[in-house]
């Protein structure tokens, strides 16, 4: 389970979309459908993969109880928190928006969307999301490990309804209007192992899905196109074998090493090299923005999200390791 080229060129292709359609929308001067579609579908996709990858870590821990909570939450607050609250910070002391400290405090916490306050950063509008999903999955995992599949779709189906919450009562609860997109990852965790169509067919099958979603994905309150995706995704992701092209393989897992930082970087560096330098000559524009794009991810996995990464892997198993010493005692 550790090494999924497959998972990879989901990842890559989720924040590709994501940068390219803020690109083309920067380049071309207006909001496109299509590229707003594009845009969205990066996050669904993204959805899909991170739940898919939770529950396989989840798996991998092969704990239980309060621990398998711990670990899970900690290891989380450290991937997420450091480089996006590393972001905003750099937005708030360099970019001059007239911030305020209630915007900034909601923005470090990623709470933006229960508190109404204003993005610091527009891809930050998912982040909150993400974080709100992490809280239920390892209720998903431990309700669902030892259960049919049946079981799980027909959770599927029963949250549906629950979609509606949002425009009916509150928009806090924005979060139950994608439950049926992170479910799709979940499916596809509880499909796993059963690679039986060829490889070739899952870069295929990704470009049609694609393809479908942003010819058909007309309106930003369609979110039926979004469920149908990520249901289509988890329950195709498990049947592809993995992929063997040492190529688009390496090409791949470079980019989804660097996506975090790719997708909180770009947005940022689109302001600065297009509107705080507008005038200025195109290809010192471009170069410098895709020059950023390079070094941003590169130093902010290395320096910030890499050793925070293995601080909470560290904890988690320092903690365990003195609740094992201490049980034997």
């Amino acid at each position: 389970m550790t090494n999924k080229p497959n998972l990879d060129l989901l990842r890559a292709v989720a924040v590709l979309f994501v940068l390219f359609a803020h690109v083309f929308r920067t380049a071309s001067g207006h909001a496109a459908p299509a590229t707003y579609a594009m845009g969205q579908l990066g996050v669904m996709i993204f959805f899909v993969h991170t739940s898919l990858v939770l529950m396989q870590s989840l798996e991998r821990q092969q704990a239980s109880g309060t621990a398998l909570f711990k670990r899970f939450y900690i290891q989380r607050i450290c991937r997420i928190y450091p480089l996006s609250m590393t972001l905003v910070l750099g937005i708030y002391f360099l970019m001059d928006q007239n911030w305020t400290h209630f915007e900034l405090f909601a923005n470090l916490a990623l709470v933006q969307d229960l508190t109404y306050a204003r993005l610091m950063s527009d891809p930050l509008w998912s982040l909150p999301l993400e974080v709100q999903m992490y809280c239920m999955l390892p209720f998903l995992f431990v309700f669902f490990r030892h259960r049919p599949l049946k079981w799980l779709l027909a959770c599927w189906l029963l949250t549906l309804p629950l979609t509606l919450v949002p425009t009916l009562l509150t928009p806090r609860l924005d979060v139950l209007s994608y439950i049926p997109c992170f479910l799709g990852g979940v499916i596809a965790w509880r499909l796993q192992d059963r690679e039986r169509l060829p490889a070739w067919l899952w870069p295929l099958t990704l470009a049609v899905f694609s393809l479908v979603y942003i010819l058909f994905a007309e309106t930003r309150a369609n979110f039926y196109s979004c469920w149908a995706l990520c249901l289509a995704l988890g329950l195709t992701i498990p049947w592809m074998r993995q992929l063997r092209t040492p190529a688009l393989n390496y090409a791949s897992k470079t980019i989804a090493k660097y996506s975090y930082g790719i997708y909180l970087f770009h947005y940022p560096m689109l302001a600065l090299c297009f509107d705080t330098l507008a005038g200025r000559h195109p290809v010192l524009q471009w170069g410098l923005f895709w020059a950023l794009m390079v070094v941003l991810p590169f130093l902010g996995y290395h320096l910030i999200e890499h050793p925070m990464i293995k601080v909470g892997a560290a904890w988690c198993e320092r903690k365990a390791t003195g609740a094992g010493a201490l049980t034997a005692a």
